[in-house]
């Protein structure tokens, strides 16, 4: 199984829980607990490619966030690092910067801690996730989706105390967003039934509840399109498939004129429209999105 388009979806999760919770990641990762905003400036580090966050902190200092579901990369990820490094100190020499990858799951990879070659050593910071104590994760609601792949002996003990957190939350709308985060993540360590079992609550959307059942129903898809025009635009045909089921659950099924544009978008596009349903409300969100990014049809 091709599993690059759940490995996105993961990190561009994090990546958009950061944005939307920079104060809470700053004080989790960095210790730094007062003016830090986010810092929308892109470097553009072709081919470097990352799903990173960069926090400014009292502009004194930049906090470079980025998240792994595998170390496996075409570019290597501690050399990415001293890439997007490089960059920051030519924006701002003066600068402080600092360095944080966390790796949501243990692979069995080696997970380095600096990038080193005959003449240059850089060092960066490195949070396992499955080494995490989830304590400190649990006092921060935008926390709550990390906290499932923190350690435990027992998985449902950590997911029922997840899912109490959640219960908690006042508003229905980030209560509901924070379940269907936390169901997510939860599906790259545990069995779908025990997530079903422990995060369950009968108004919340269904998007993304266990992305293996949704990403099989693609994959499956695919590899059927893949016999039919080869095996690169079957995984092309792929990846439409997860963002036309991942529409369906949210939205419910999508009309023949909005499948026809998804099946235009290129692979990028999809990759992106992906990241971009974890924060539409409606399906007028998704009717603006594809007006700004679909091809006109031909």
């Amino acid at each position: 199984m091709n599993a690059a388009p759940q490995r996105r979806l993961s990190d561009n999760l994090c990546k958009t829980l950061a944005e939307q919770y920079p104060a809470q990641f700053a004080a989790w990762l960095f210790g730094v607990t007062s003016g830090v905003r986010v810092d929308k400036t892109e470097l553009s580090r072709e081919p470097v490619r990352a799903d990173a966050v960069v926090f400014a902190h009292d502009e004194s200092e930049t906090l470079h966030t980025e998240f792994q579901t595998t170390m496996k990369s075409e570019v290597p990820v501690p050399l990415r690092l001293l890439d997007y490094h490089v960059g920051f100190k030519r924006k701002n020499p003066s600068q402080r910067v600092r360095q944080m990858l966390v790796v949501l799951r243990d692979n069995g990879e080696p997970v380095p801690d600096r990038y080193e070659d005959e003449t240059t050593v850089h060092t960066f910071g490195v949070v396992k996730m499955w080494e995490q104590d989830p304590q400190e994760l649990l006092k921060y609601e935008g926390l709550l989706p990390l906290a499932v792949l923190c350690r435990a002996e027992s998985g449902e003990d950590l997911l029922g105390a997840v899912a109490a957190k959640i219960n908690k939350i006042k508003s229905r709308k980030r209560r509901s967003e924070t379940l269907n985060w936390s169901r997510l993540l939860a599906g790259m360590r545990y069995d779908k039934n025990l997530i079903e079992k422990i995060f369950k609550e009968s108004d919340m959307l269904e998007e993304s509840v266990i992305y293996q059942d949704i990403f099989q129903k693609g994959h499956v898809s695919g590899k059927q399109e893949g016999k039919k025009e080869g095996l690169q635009l079957g995984a092309q045909q792929e990846e439409r498939n997860i963002a036309l089921l991942l529409l369906e659950q949210k939205f419910g099924a999508p009309s023949r004129t909005i499948r026809q544009q998804i099946e235009r978008l290129v692979t990028e596009q999809v990759e992106a429209l992906c990241k971009a349903l974890l924060n539409f409300k409606s399906k007028q969100d998704l009717t603006q999105w594809l007006k700004q990014h679909a091809q006109p049809h031909r």
